[in-house]
């Protein structure tokens, strides 16, 4: 019988053991200077193999005649490796997490710029480099937001909530309005009221806020989320109501139009032809018999060009009057005037969009529209109702808050006349349709504002902390009318191109994703939208991805023409 033999169980093989850029970055560059010491000494001093070293400065670089000396020296040195890493943390950042980039584009501009030679550029290499930059900007959100959180004065918010499909997974989104923080961004199983409930106070644990608004379109689980389950007003906003409003006008009169601007071709055709039939004949001898009767044809089908003419210029005009009536609803929606800044109350607002509605019925009986126009004039009337209602709502919360500031009525008057409206007018100067509309609203918002923060006027005669209190109350109050859910919108169309060709995106990407539109994303402004939300400076993303990126993936080292020669058959 064989004797068993003992086994160790504890591998004899050390673990693998990788020196870190930075020290191969010191030692090339230690030895660029003219006054260097030996290498012996070099290596006995930093505690490095000799041949290790030797390994280093020698390079595998030096026979590449595609790169010049000066820039394989420039990125062997310190210098030249601290610009490398904030290259490619550039890359991911900019160009990957920020603009729907894939790993093959980053590997194809390393190649093409040649810094494949001091980076790998495989996808291999690649994906586990960006999968540590995910994990990383996690870290940073978990750290970054308790932070920020840390004293913040209570808020009262207005939320707008939706959610998109990807590939059949259901995709949560919700923004705080006037920030345009994302506090929602995760896959869920359904889109239920329990569901959406669920998801909100998940993201406001350990936030100081209040959801009073949330803004949607009519979905049955937003409103049941708002009213039944937040105790949060609802609104419905306006870029789904106009549309379901345009659907069943908007192309039967442009149906209309195209009809009559083809009755209108024909009969100029034909009146040409009759024109042109003239023309030759008395261009030409007489004939025997009666010549034929142009004047008479003519005289027909000028009338008949004439009465299509008519027409179509009815139909420009019910589409053009109705395509105003739906925009003046959006025109209309403010709290404040756009022209004077006067505050907007239930009665007033009502009165305008409820012209607006009869524009449209004016319209609708004068083109002879179906009941599918009836039907969508009647859903809109209800539509309408709401919207003077949430006017009605927001004016009971902005006095709510100015009474509990315990003011004057001079001060609150000022408040409501002109702090308010000249806020709400900058804030909603930059979304006018044209230059001058953007520019009249600004001169409105910054006249306001001059008044209202005048030398000798109330709010300045009060003390520096109620002068920010009434800064802080005036801007909550402002930014909690939100009245579109269009930034949203522009989320759910950027997270369609982030999830073009895949299944669905991972969490850990898609928490990625949230973590730059947070806290690196830059309106023109230069405030991201952590910056505006929690009024504080967060750390910069950037620089603290750069302190943790790890050594940058190393290209593969060449193989030496022995090891790629084919072997020969044995035998």
């Amino acid at each position: 019988m064989t004797p068993s033999h003992s086994i160790d169980l504890v591998s004899p093989c050390t673990d693998s053991f990788r020196w870190d850029d930075s020290t191969i970055a010191q030692a090339r560059n230690a030895f660029q200077q003219s006054d260097h010491a030996s290498q012996r000494q070099y290596a006995r001093d930093h505690d490095i193999p000799r041949a290790t070293l030797g390994f280093w400065l020698r390079g595998e670089l030096d026979d590449d005649p595609d790169l010049e000396p000066e820039v394989k020296d420039f990125f062997r040195s310190r210098v030249g490796h601290r610009f490398l890493r904030r290259l490619v943390l550039a890359l991911f950042v900019v160009f990957l997490l920020g603009g729907a980039c894939g790993l093959r584009r980053l590997s194809d501009f390393l190649c093409r710029t040649r810094l494949n030679r001091f980076v790998a550029s495989s996808t291999g290499a690649l994906h586990e480099l960006g999968k540590t930059l995910e994990a990383d900007l996690g870290d940073f959100a978990d750290e970054e937001r308790p932070r920020l959180a840390e004293g913040m004065a209570h808020r009262h918010i207005a939320l707008i909530p939706d959610e998109n499909f990807h590939g059949g997974h259901v995709c949560l989104v919700a923004a705080e309005a006037a920030s345009n923080f994302l506090f929602v961004e995760e896959y869920a199983l359904d889109r239920t009221s329990e569901t959406w409930t669920t998801a909100i106070e998940r993201s406001t644990t350990g936030l100081n806020v209040t959801v009073l608004l949330l803004c949607s379109d009519q979905a049955k689980a937003l409103i049941a989320c708002a009213f039944n389950e937040r105790g949060a007003h609802h609104l419905p906003e306006l870029f789904h109501g106009q549309r379901d409003l345009c659907r069943p006008l908007m192309g039967p009169l442009e149906r209309q139009k195209q009809c009559a601007l083809k009755e209108l071709q024909q009969a100029q055709a034909l009146l040409e032809g009759y024109l042109a039939e003239e023309s030759r004949a008395n261009d030409c001898p007489s004939r025997q018999g009666w010549p034929p009767n142009y004047a008479a044809s003519i005289a027909a089908s000028q009338t008949q060009v004439d009465r299509c003419a008519k027409k179509f210029e009815q139909c420009e005009q019910n589409q053009e009057q109705a395509h105003q009536a739906v925009r003046g609803l959006g025109d209309d929606f403010h709290p404040f005037d756009s022209v004077t800044g006067a505050a907007v109350e239930q009665a007033a607002m009502a009165e305008r969009l409820d012209k607006r509605l009869q524009t449209l019925e004016k319209v609708a009986q004068q083109a002879k529209l179906g009941g599918k126009a009836q039907e969508s004039l009647a859903k809109g009337k209800q539509w309408v109702v709401k919207l003077v209602a949430s006017i009605a709502w927001y004016w009971s919360v902005v006095r709510v808050c100015v009474e509990e500031l315990g003011l004057s009525q001079e001060v609150e008057k000022v408040i409501y006349e002109k702090l308010l409206p000249g806020l709400y007018w900058r804030q909603a100067a930059r979304l006018g349709r044209t230059v001058e509309e953007r520019q009249q609203k600004a001169e409105l918002a910054e006249r306001l504002l001059r008044d209202a923060w005048a030398a000798e006027g109330e709010l300045s005669r009060l003390t520096k902390e109620d002068r920010e209190e009434v800064r802080r109350v005036s801007k909550e109050m402002v930014g909690l009318f939100a009245r579109s859910s269009s930034c949203v919108e522009g989320r759910n169309g950027r997270l369609a191109l982030f999830h073009h060709g895949q299944t669905r995106l991972s969490a850990g990407r898609l928490k990625a994703l949230t973590v730059i539109h947070n806290y690196l994303t830059e309106r023109a402004d230069g405030t991201t939208a952590a910056d505006r939300f929690f009024g504080k400076k967060p750390r910069d993303l950037f620089d603290w991805l750069l302190e943790r990126l790890p050594d940058l993936p190393r290209p593969a080292a060449k193989r030496s023409p022995k090891a790629t020669r084919p072997l020969a058959l044995v035998g």
